[in-house]
C-alpha cells in the first residue's frame, strides 16, 4: 500500500497534451500534504494482486482533487476475425477510466467513465457501447456504496476467519457429520 508522500507512478495513455498536464497539474506531482483515501489504495493495490501492476495506472490532479484511474484491460485473445468486425486492435488494450475525488473515493461524487483504445480514436464503436453500460452500471451502483459501507463489509467478512470466528464455530457444527475417528 501506498503510503503519505509516495507517489503512484504514472503513464501517457492516451496522448494527452502538455496543454492539458498544465491545467489539471503535473502529473504524479508528489505533494506531501495531498491526501488520497486509504480505501482507494487498498482497491488499487487489490487489483494489482488479482491482476498485474500493469492492469492499472493511476494520475493524480491533486489541484482538483480527482484521481484518474486507467483499467487496461487485455484484449488479445480475440480472434482476429472478432477484432475486425469490432473495429478494436487486438494488440493494444482497452482503458476504461474512471476519475473519481481523490480525498473522498467512494463518498464523493459519481466518477465519470470513459473507454477508449490510444491509437483507435475513430470508428470505436466497441468503447462507446462500453461506456454506455459502465456508466449505467456505476450511476445505479453508486448511491449504494460508501467508504464505511465497504470498510462494514471487510470487517464483517474478516470476522469469519478470526481465532474465534464464524468459520471456525461453522466447521465446529460440520464436526457431528464427521465419522468417529478409531
Amino acid at each position: 500500500m501506498l503510503r503519505r508522500g509516495q507517489c503512484w507512478t504514472d503513464e501517457e495513455s492516451d496522448g494527452e497534451n502538455e496543454s492539458e498536464q498544465f491545467l489539471y497539474g503535473i502529473q504524479g506531482s508528489c505533494a506531501a500534504d495531498l491526501y488520497r483515501h486509504p480505501q482507494l489504495d487498498a482497491d488499487i493495490e487489490a487489483v494489482k494482486d488479482i491482476y498485474t501492476d500493469s492492469a492499472i495506472s493511476v494520475r493524480e490532479y491533486g489541484t482538483i482533487d480527482d484521481v484518474d484511474i486507467d483499467l487496461h484491460i487485455n484484449i488479445g485473445f480475440l480472434d482476429e476475425e472478432v477484432a475486425t468486425a469490432w473495429k478494436v486492435i487486438r494488440t493494444e488494450p482497452i482503458i476504461l477510466r474512471l476519475r473519481f475525488s481523490l480525498s473522498q473515493y467512494l463518498d464523493g461524487p459519481e466518477p465519470s467513465v470513459d473507454v477508449f483504445q490510444p491509437s483507435n480514436k475513430e470508428g470505436f464503436s466497441l468503447g462507446l457501447q462500453l461506456k454506455k453500460i459502465l456508466s449505467t452500471f456505476t450511476s445505479q451502483q453508486w448511491k449504494h456504496l460508501s467508504n464505511e459501507f465497504l470498510k462494514a463489509q471487510q470487517e464483517k467478512r474478516h470476522s469469519w476467519f478470526k481465532a474465534g470466528g464464524t468459520i471456525k464455530k461453522f466447521r465446529a457444527g460440520l464436526s457431528i457429520f464427521s465419522p468417529i475417528p478409531k
